[in-house]
């Protein structure tokens, strides 16, 4: 069986910043993280990131995959793979091998040129 969705591929349960918790500083390390909550600073992330519909994030994003639902002011970068739901709000430029942008998602800032950009609407309910 195929798996479409970037988060199928997540084998284990990632670390958790909470939806009341706020962040200050940078967040690294070789895992997979899932913010709720706000972070003020950067990230270098080999593993999966992702950012909630609740999530506040202001500074750079960098993670081998990115999945954003929420907010964030700054540039994205993924290694292999970038992924806008339509909850995302985006103030900052996106580079990576594959941005995928689902119906709704705002984007204000560039996009980098040599990116395989694919659109999409989501259908499954769960």
């Amino acid at each position: 069986m195929t798996k479409r969705r970037t988060l199928d591929d997540i084998n284990q349960l990632p670390k958790t910043i909470e939806r009341d918790a706020v962040h200050m500083g940078n967040i690294e390390g070789m895992d997979n993280y899932l913010v709720h909550g706000q972070v003020f600073g950067d990230s270098d992330v080999q593993g999966t990131l992702m950012l909630s519909d609740n999530c506040v994030w202001k500074g750079n994003v960098v993670a081998d995959v990115v999945v954003i639902k929420g907010e964030v002011t700054g540039n994205i970068t993924a290694r292999s793979k970038i992924e806008l739901r339509n909850t995302a709000r985006i103030v900052g430029s996106l580079q990576a091998p594959i941005i995928a942008i689902e119906h709704g998602a705002n984007i204000r800032g560039d996009i980098h040129d040599d990116c395989l950009i694919t659109h999409f609407e989501e259908r499954r309910t769960h």
